[in-house]
């Protein structure tokens, strides 16, 4: 009876559950908010708020729902396995960092537009709004990236590759792309002002 309850502890996903416990232990009990990732979505969803502050519900749907879609098409199709695994991780590392660098672009983008005297009162103060809402989506997309790539390195080790862990992969892999194609239009928008600008 020891040997079993010994096994399943040090079992891979026995590990893994200790893990996560003592991880809840220190959220609740200690109250460590280090890993606490909310305000991160939060700000992100802020994003998807219409000019009545309420949530754009088309917008919600076309970023988070349609992923969803795609990933059931995705996983009746093909299970995720070590050759999509590895490509995937090997992606999303160099997205990961080209996001990091994309912070610091907005930061100093945020930062000259409202030094800038010149640039017009209008167009400084939606381009200051895009860039911070592209800070917000950028941070998301980071956590998004991170998230992948632990459920990528659990799958790898573990060889398990279930329908679950390849619809959960699937979705957070295109909701990462959905919302790097909203980053892009912002960015776009941002430099197109300053363009105009300058003009």
């Amino acid at each position: 009876m020891v040997k079993v309850i010994f096994n399943n502890v040090t079992s891979p996903y026995g590990l893994l559950l200790i893990a996560v416990i003592v991880l809840a232990v220190g959220r609740v009990v200690f109250k460590k908010k280090y890993l606490n990732c909310y305000e991160i979505i939060n700000r992100h969803l802020e994003c998807f708020k219409a000019s009545d502050n309420r949530y754009s519900k088309v917008s919600l749907f076309l970023y988070f729902g349609v992923p969803v879609l795609v990933s059931i098409a995705l996983v009746r199709i093909r299970n995720i396995d070590d050759d999509v695994v590895n490509i995937i991780t090997v992606i999303i590392s160099i997205l990961t960092s080209m996001l990091f660098t994309m912070l610091t672009l907005v930061l100093d983008m945020r930062k000259r537009i409202i030094s800038d005297k010149d640039y017009n009162a209008n167009k400084a103060a939606i381009s200051a709004k895009l860039l911070k809402e592209t800070y917000y989506s950028i941070m998301y997309e980071i956590l998004n990236s991170i998230i992948i790539l632990i459920i990528c390195f659990v799958e790898l080790f573990s060889k398990s590759y279930s329908r679950i862990s390849s619809l959960m992969i699937y979705y957070l892999v295109f909701t990462l792309l959905m919302n790097l194609f909203m980053v892009l239009k912002r960015i776009f928008k941002v430099i197109d002002n300053d363009i105009n600008n300058d003009v």
